[in-house]
């Protein structure tokens, strides 16, 4: 009988920091998703001060026709609005917590104006994210065009 009190009670504390666990990763999701969010907003706006405070100082930004961009260099291309960002749409995102580090995948509606240009288009994307100093900062972003067939 002893033995089923404690492995009653070794079940309730495990289940506890189950519980525990969860609350821990859908806090984590949250800034996760709340930063990404605050990336396209500064985006849209050209705040290229916000935009510093959201990037690694390794970002790899990958573009939708294959090229990429430092963090150095992508700052210099939403300052400029060499393509300026009118709006971001993301739906079906995922979020995968390893540590310190998140992958989040999902579509993405973009609206951009490029070369003078109004363009609309759908991407997937991978997105990873470093947690540093308690920030979550973006590391890579890779989109694709989607094109439904």
């Amino acid at each position: 009988m002893k033995s089923l009190k404690l492995y009653g009670i070794l079940l309730l504390i495990s289940s506890q920091f189950t519980i525990a666990q969860n609350k821990n990763i859908d806090f984590a999701e949250k800034q996760i998703l709340k930063q990404q969010s605050a990336r396209f907003t500064a985006m849209i706006d050209s705040d290229v001060v916000k935009l510093e405070s959201l990037l690694a100082d390794d970002l790899t930004y990958g573009h939708t026709k294959g090229s990429t961009e430092t963090k150095t260099g992508f700052i210099e291309t939403v300052r400029t609005e060499r393509i300026d960002y009118l709006s971001f749409v993301p739906r079906d995102v995922i979020v995968r917590i390893y540590e310190k580090t998140a992958v989040l995948t999902g579509f993405i509606d973009v609206k951009v104006i490029y070369k003078s240009e109004e363009l609309e288009f759908t991407t997937r994307f991978l997105e990873v994210q470093r947690k540093v100093d308690g920030n979550w900062l973006l590391a890579a972003w890779q989109p694709v065009k989607y094109i439904q067939n």
